[in-house]
C-alpha cells in the first residue's frame, strides 16, 4: 500500500476512533436532558415520577458516575474536532500548492527547452533537407542533448519532412535509447527512418490544424512575399537593366528596397508562426489537477516546427518531442506528504493528550457542585407538597454559570411554593365553579365529571370535563313542577378569572329567575332572562367579554320546547324516526353582553322558538370543547409537523394543507351518534398520524341507544382522538383519564391494550386514573355536553 495512504488510513481510524467516543458521550447527555426536563415538568406540576423513588435515585446515581465521562468525551470531541477542521484544509492546502508548484515548474522549464530547440530546429532543418541530410543534419543531432538541462526529460526526438518525402513523420535528430523500436527501419537514418509512437495517430490531424491555423493568418502575407521574389528575378526586369544602363542606380535602388520589404515580411510572417507555435502539446493531457500519485509518470511534451520555404504554402514542417517523467516530482511530493502528516499526527496527539487531562480536571472541578444541585433537584422532585420547600435553598460558592444555575434553581424553588398556593386557589376556584353544574357527588362532598336524573318522561345525564384552570363553560336544568325543566347551556367567552365570574353570574341569573316560576304567561316569556343576562353583562364593560348561550323550556308531558338564543343558535338531536343526528338553526342573535337591550330589540330582539321533541328523540346540548378538540401532526419520532400534501390552504381531508393540527369536527361527532344509536362500529381515522394509518375502531352492539350512551361515546372517542403514541413512549409518559371514560373505552374500544393496558393510580383523586406509556395534546377547552331524551 502506498505509504501515504496507509498513513492517511491510520489517521482516519484514530479520528473516527476519537468521534465515536465523543459522540457516544454527547448522545448520552441528550436522554439526560430529556430526564431532567421530565423531572422539572413534574416538579412544576406537583406530580410523582413514574418509577419508584429507590429506582430513581439508582438512576440518578448513575447520571452522576458517568458525568464526567460525558463532559469529557465531549470536551475531547471538540478538540478533535478543532484539529480535524485545522489539519485537513492546511494539509489539503499545503500538498495541492508543492504539487501545482512542481507541476507547473516542470511545464514551464519542458516550454523553454522546447521553444530553445524548436529555434535551432528551424535554422538547420532547412538546410538538411535542401543539402540532402548532409548539410545542417550535424547541428540536428546535438539539439538533443539539450535534454540534459532538464533532469525529468528522458529524450529529445525531432522529426520533419524527409529527404524527397511529403510526410514529415522522418526522424532527424534523437537521443531516445528505444529509438531503434519505434522507427520503420533497421537502424536510424536520419531523414529517412519515420518515427512510429503514440502520437502518430493523431499527427495528420495535428499538421492541419496548425497549417489551418497559418493559412488563416499568414496566407496573405505568404502570397505577398512569393510576389516580391517574383519581381526581384523577374527575367524581363533583368534584361531591361542591361539594356539601360543609365538607370542602373535606379534599379540597385529599386533591387535593395524589394530585399528590405521582403525581410521585413519574413520578420513578420515568423512572429506569427511562432505565435501559433508558441503553446506545447503534450499527451496524454497533462493537467495539475488531474495527476494521481498512482497515474500514468510519463508524458511526451510536443512542439511544432513552422517556417515559410520557397513559395510553399505549408508552414507546418515538423515536430520536436519531449518525453519526461514525473517519478522524481512524484515521489517528492510523497516525501512532503509524509513530513506533513507526520507532523501534524504528532501535533494531534499531543493536543488530543492535554486536551484528555485537561478534561478530566475540568470535570473534576465541575462535578462537585453539580452532584450537590442533583441531590437538592431530587429533594424538590420527591417533595408532593410544594408549599413544604418554603426556605430550602441550595449555596453554591463557585461563582461561575453553575452558581447561577443554583440561584435560578432556587429561584423556581420559590416560584414552586407560590405555585403551589395559586394552584391550591385555584383548584378550589374550580370546585366552586362545578358546584353550579348537575354533576354526581362523591362521599367527600366533591362533584364528579357527570351526573345525572330520571324522571317519568326525561332522561338526564350531562358530562363536564375542565380544561386547566377556571373557564366560563355552564350547563344546568332545574325541575320547576315536576312537567316542566328549566336548560341552560352557557359558554363566556374567554378562559380565566374573568371568564369564570361570567359563568358564575349567568348561573346565578338562572337559579334566581326559576326559584319562583309559575306555568302562567309571564313564565313562558323565558325571554325575560336573556333580556337580564344580556343588561347585566353589557352593564359591566368587560371590553371582548361576553356569553354565548341557549336557555330552553322543556315540556316533559308533551315534548315541547321552547327556545331563547344569545349569540348561539345551533342545536343538536337525534330523530329516533330518521335514526339519524339533526340540526335546528335558530336564529341569529347577538351573544349576551355585545350589545345594549335597546339596540338589541331594535333589531329583532331574543325571540322564543318552539320545537316538538319526540318520544326516543335525545335533545343534545354541548359546548364546541368537543367539536374544535384538536390534535397536532406528528411523524413517527413524535416531530411536530405540517401538512404538506398539496398547495397551501387547498383543502385535505378534513383539514388545510399548511396547517399543523386537525379538529375533532362536527362530521366526527355526528358520525360517532349515529353509530352508539344504529349500534355499529365507528372507526377513528387521524391524519398525519405518528401510530401510522391505523384504524381506531368502537364496538358500540352493545349500547343500549341511551343518552348516557351517546355522551359518553363522545367524550371516550375525543380522549383517544388526543392521544398517541410509538413503541418508544415510556412509563414516563401518561395521560389523566377519568375513570368512567376508561370503563366506557374497556367496553367497546378494540384497541384497548394496545393503548390503555398500562395504568397507574391518581392518588389526589380517585375518580381518575392514568395510562402510561401514553401521550395527548392538550385540552384546550371544557367539555360540557348535556342530553335530554324523551321517553
Amino acid at each position: 500500500m502506498n505509504p501515504i495512504m496507509a498513513l492517511a488510513v491510520i489517521l482516519f481510524i484514530f479520528c473516527l476512533i476519537c468521534a465515536i467516543a465523543a459522540i457516544k458521550g454527547i448522545g448520552g447527555i441528550i436522554p439526560e436532558s430529556s430526564a431532567i426536563r421530565q423531572e422539572a415538568q413534574a416538579i412544576i406540576a406537583g406530580d410523582l415520577m413514574p418509577s419508584e423513588k429507590n429506582k430513581k435515585k439508582r438512576r440518578i446515581q448513575k447520571r452522576s458516575i458517568g458525568l464526567r465521562f460525558k463532559l469529557s468525551s465531549f470536551t475531547i470531541g471538540l478538540i478533535l474536532l478543532v484539529v480535524i477542521m485545522i489539519s485537513i484544509p492546511m494539509y489539503i492546502l499545503i500538498t495541492n500548492t508543492r504539487r501545482e508548484t512542481l507541476l507547473n515548474s516542470l511545464w514551464d522549464r519542458s516550454k523553454v527547452l522546447l521553444e530553445g530547440v524548436a529555434f535551432s530546429t528551424r535554422t538547420y532543418l532547412p538546410m538538411a533537407i535542401q543539402s540532402m541530410g548532409e548539410r545542417g543534419a550535424l547541428e540536428l543531432m546535438f539539439l538533443p542533448s539539450q535534454s540534459a538541462a532538464l533532469p525529468e526529460a528522458k529524450y529529445i526526438t525531432i522529426t520533419g519532412y524527409g529527404i524527397s518525402s511529403t510526410y514529415t513523420d522522418h526522424v532527424w535528430a534523437t537521443n531516445d535509447p528505444q529509438i531503434i523500436s519505434k522507427i520503420n527501419t533497421v537502424e536510424l537514418q536520419s531523414g529517412i527512418s519515420r518515427l512510429i509512437d503514440s502520437i502518430t495517430p493523431y499527427l495528420n490531424d495535428t499538421s492541419g490544424e496548425f497549417n489551418k491555423r497559418a493559412k488563416e493568418r499568414a496566407g496573405e502575407l505568404s502570397e505577398y512575399i512569393r510576389e516580391l521574389y517574383i519581381c526581384l528575378y523577374n527575367e524581363l526586369y533583368e534584361e531591361e537593366l542591361r539594356r539601360a544602363p543609365d538607370t542602373g542606380a535606379d534599379a540597385e535602388l529599386l533591387v535593395s528596397a524589394i530585399h528590405d520589404e521582403i525581410n521585413a515580411m519574413e520578420l513578420k510572417l515568423n512572429d506569427i508562426l511562432s505565435d501559433i507555435s508558441e503553446d506545447i502539446g503534450s499527451y496524454p493531457h497533462f493537467s495539475v489537477d488531474k495527476i494521481s500519485n498512482g497515474g500514468d509518470s510519463t508524458y511526451i511534451f510536443y512542439k511544432p516546427i513552422m517556417y515559410r520555404q520557397n513559395s510553399d504554402d505549408l508552414f507546418y514542417r515538423g515536430l520536436i518531442r519531449l518525453e519526461v517523467s514525473l517519478e522524481s516530482i512524484l515521489e517528492e511530493i510523497n516525501k512532503g506528504q509524509i513530513t506533513l502528516l507526520s507532523a501534524i499526527g504528532i501535533t494531534a496527539l499531543a493536543v488530543m493528550a492535554i486536551g484528555i487531562i485537561a478534561a478530566f480536571i475540568f470535570s473534576a472541578i465541575i462535578i462537585s457542585p453539580i452532584r450537590k444541585l442533583a441531590r437538592h433537584i431530587e429533594i424538590i422532585r420527591d417533595t408532593e407538597d410544594k408549599s413544604k420547600l418554603t426556605g430550602l435553598d441550595i449555596d453554591i460558592r463557585t461563582n461561575d454559570e453553575i452558581a447561577i444555575l443554583g440561584n435560578t434553581v432556587n429561584d423556581m424553588t420559590r416560584r414552586l411554593v407560590r405555585a403551589a398556593a395559586a394552584a391550591s386557589d385555584l383548584s378550589i376556584g374550580k370546585e366552586i365553579q362545578k358546584k353550579f353544574i348537575p354533576l354526581e357527588v362523591d362521599r367527600h362532598g366533591n362533584k364528579q365529571s357527570s351526573g345525572m336524573k330520571n324522571t317519568a318522561n326525561l332522561n338526564f345525564f350531562g358530562y363536564y370535563e375542565g380544561a386547566k384552570g377556571v373557564s366560563g363553560d355552564y350547563f344546568d336544568y332545574k325541575d320547576l313542577d315536576g312537567r316542566y325543566y328549566a336548560i341552560i347551556k352557557c359558554d363566556a367567552a374567554g378562559m380565566g378569572i374573568p371568564a369564570a365570574l361570567i359563568m358564575i353570574q349567568v348561573a346565578t341569573m338562572f337559579i334566581s329567575h326559576f326559584k319562583q316560576w309559575k306555568p302562567t304567561e309571564k313564565g313562558f316569556h323565558i325571554e325575560d332572562l336573556v333580556y337580564q343576562i344580556n343588561g347585566f353583562i353589557e352593564a359591566l364593560a368587560f371590553k371582548g367579554w361576553f356569553a354565548a348561550f341557549i336557555l330552553c323550556l322543556f315540556d316533559s308531558q308533551t315534548g315541547v320546547v321552547r327556545f331563547c338564543n344569545a349569540g348561539d343558535n345551533v342545536i343538536h338531536y337525534y330523530d329516533e324516526s330518521e335514526g339519524r343526528i339533526k340540526t335546528i338553526t335558530l336564529p341569529q342573535t347577538p351573544a349576551a353582553g355585545v350589545l345594549p337591550n335597546a339596540i338589541v330589540q331594535s333589531t329583532g330582539g331574543y325571540k322564543v322558538q318552539t320545537v316538538q321533541i319526540d318520544r326516543g328523540d335525545i335533545l343534545l346540548l354541548y359546548t364546541d370543547g368537543i367539536v374544535e378538540a384538536k390534535r397536532r401532526f406528528r411523524d413517527s419520532k413524535l416531530k411536530e409537523i405540517t401538512c404538506k400534501a398539496g398547495p397551501i390552504e387547498t383543502p385535505h381531508e378534513n383539514h388545510l394543507c399548511g396547517h399543523i393540527d386537525e379538529e375533532m369536527g362536527p362530521d366526527r361527532v355526528e358520525e360517532i351518534i349515529n353509530a352508539v344509536m344504529s349500534r355499529k362500529t365507528y372507526v377513528l381515522y387521524k391524519h398525519h398520524n405518528p401510530e401510522g394509518n391505523i384504524m381506531l375502531q368502537f364496538d358500540f352492539s352493545a349500547c343500549e341507544g341511551g343518552v348516557e350512551d351517546v355522551i359518553m361515546a363522545m367524550v371516550s372517542v375525543e380522549k383517544i382522538f388526543r392521544c398517541y403514541k410509538t413503541e418508544n413512549t415510556g412509563e414516563e409518559s401518561r395521560v389523566l383519564v377519568d375513570k368512567k371514560v376508561d370503563e366506557f373505552l374497556k367496553n367497546h374500544f378494540l384497541q384497548y391494550r394496545l393503548f390503555c393496558s398500562h395504568t397507574k393510580e391518581f392518588q389526589e383523586n380517585p375518580a381518575y386514573m392514568y395510562y402510561t406509556h401514553l401521550m395527548e395534546d392538550e385540552q384546550y377547552d371544557d367539555l360540557a355536553i348535556l342530553g335530554i331524551k324523551c321517553k
